[in-house]
């Protein structure tokens, strides 16, 4: 399936056009049936019969449609009334044949704005854009799917990252979990050279920084899933949702307090046991202990250590350090967890 069969369209053009008028009075742009604009119309025609959205480009009918013969002249017209009346007229049009449309057209934008199509690659140029915006719409409404992750597998033979996990957050955020560590994450869909790509930028410096920060072009995508390749790698990422807490990755969520929206009381010790079994060489947990900390600073100085058992969040989500120190091999180090606040169903919702 092609990417632009994916548009799941909000904005809205709408394209008026005069009806019965002689030929001669028009400026009549032929559209041929193997041509790339011929395949979007019948895409939106298509779409907006089966969707109760508005399509990117709203005909309003009745309006002509001119048919060619073989020596491309016009020999007949035909006065088209709604959506199914077009997808037929489309349907009848044989290959190697072609339809006509007049111009000028006259065009809104949803925001009222009005303008005039002249040609027909004007009117390539609008449908190609709103292809490409709704195209990134979609992609942007799958992967900010609420209480869903994203699990990482390679589509060759590096399998380094193989069931590290991506959340991706309504606002351009998320967050990137890896061998029991989170890397916050800033994220963009894009289009580049009529390519649709995912940007991910990820803070700090390490190696995963050096094998992640890229524009991914996209290869395929789903509701359930897209790979992504950059150069020789390439993953496929799928959508794991209504996860509860997992040490699959770091994060840690609660309902929100009463009055709020994005606070919440954390008992930070009751994440203790799921945060220590993702460490490597630890075979006893009364070995290991952990601190939190707001900071990376204040984790190394061992400064305003949190209280763990009872915690409220500052920012939503929120990152925290946790110092671990591995008494079995007298080794201390840092790591990171997210905290995220979500609303919780009520009983009457369950």
């Amino acid at each position: 399936m092609k990417l632009r069969n994916l548009c799941i369209i909000a904005t809205t053009i709408l394209i008026i056009s005069c009806s019965n008028e002689p030929f001669e009075l028009f400026d009549i742009g032929k559209i041929d049936a193997n041509s790339e604009l011929f395949d979007d119309l019948k895409i939106f025609s298509e779409i907006k019969s089966e969707s109760e959205d508005a399509v990117c480009v709203t005909f309003i009918y009745p309006f002509n449609v001119y048919r060619y013969n073989d020596e491309s002249e016009i020999v007949d017209s035909q006065i088209i009334r709604n959506n199914l009346e077009f997808i037929a007229a489309l349907d009848n049009t044989e290959d190697d044949s072609a339809i006509g449309l007049s111009y000028p057209i006259s065009s809104v934008l949803e925001d009222g704005t009005s303008f005039t199509i002249n040609n027909n690659e004007e009117l390539k140029t609008a449908i190609e854009s709103c292809i490409e915006s709704e195209i990134i719409r979609y992609c942007e409404g799958v992967l900010e799917e609420t209480n869903c992750i994203w699990q990482i597998t390679s589509s060759t033979e590096n399998e380094r990252y193989n069931d590290s996990v991506m959340d991706f957050y309504e606002d351009g955020t998320g967050v990137f979990y890896d061998q029991g560590t989170a890397y916050r994450i800033s994220w963009i869909a894009l289009f580049v050279v009529e390519e649709l790509h995912i940007n991910l930028h990820l803070e700090g410096n390490s190696e995963i920084i050096e094998d992640w920060n890229f524009n991914w072009k996209v290869i395929s995508i789903t509701d359930e899933s897209i790979e992504i390749a950059n150069e020789d790698q390439s993953y496929t990422i799928t959508k794991k949702c209504g996860i509860p807490n997992s040490c699959n990755y770091v994060e840690f969520r609660e309902c929100p307090q009463e009055n709020t929206e994005d606070k919440a009381t954390f008992i930070l010790d009751d994440y203790k046991d799921c945060i220590i079994s993702l460490q490597q060489n630890t075979t006893n947990n009364s070995n290991v202990s952990l601190m939190f900390f707001e900071d990376g600073v204040s984790a190394e100085q061992d400064l305003n250590a949190i209280d763990s058992s009872g915690y409220q969040n500052i920012t939503n989500p929120q990152i925290v350090y946790v110092k671990v120190n591995n008494k079995q091999d007298d080794e201390t180090y840092i790591i990171k967890i997210v905290l995220f606040v979500e609303a919780c169903e009520s009983d009457d919702e369950r």
